[in-house]
């Protein structure tokens, strides 16, 4: 998890997401409307920072 950068702060356990146009306001332990970011104590992280978005098996050398 990494801290997101467009947020602003509230109150103590508010933010405001400003990474769309949504605009979430969302409360200590609850996700965003994306279900990408999260407060957790009054900061907001990015719940997928670094994890893989697409796989391919595929051989180096292709005939």
């Amino acid at each position: 998890m990494k801290e997101a950068y467009l947020y602003k702060k509230l109150s103590e356990k508010k933010v405001q997401c400003r990474n769309c146009a949504h605009f979430c306001i969302i409360e200590n332990g609850k996700r965003g409307i994306c279900g990408v970011r999260g407060n957790k104590a009054g900061k907001l992280y990015s719940l997928v920072y670094g994890k893989a978005v697409a796989l391919n098996i595929d051989p180096i050398e292709k005939k």
